[in-house]
């Protein structure tokens, strides 16, 4: 196996964990391991793939992106719910507020 073949690899396993720690809403893990994966997307893509190579990454690239989209639905998700429980809560803030002058 060579070692593009490795770094992409790596790059979906760490796709992967990204995703399994937004199913447990561990988000600032999911921060960290994106800044790290993106570096190591930089490092992969400095140098052209080897036409041997080419359908391999494409596929793993494919991976990546299905993943992706899982991990942002879910950030989506959760994001509506923060924006559900902050507009709750500032109902809550103007009757507290009504009542109380």
């Amino acid at each position: 196996m060579t070692d593009k073949i490795q770094d992409l690899q790596q790059l979906i396993s760490l796709s992967r964990t990204m995703q399994e720690k937004a199913r447990d809403e561990s988000w600032d893990e999911v921060f960290v391991l994106e800044t790290e994966r993106s570096e190591l997307i930089r490092l992969f893509f400095l140098e052209p793939v080897q036409q041997a190579y080419a359908d391999a990454v494409a596929a793993g690239i494919r991976s990546i992106m299905e993943i992706d989209q899982d991990t942002m639905a879910l950030g989506a998700l959760k994001r509506f719910e923060l924006a559900q429980t902050l507009q709750t809560m500032g109902q809550g803030k103007k009757a507290v507020k009504a009542y109380t002058t």
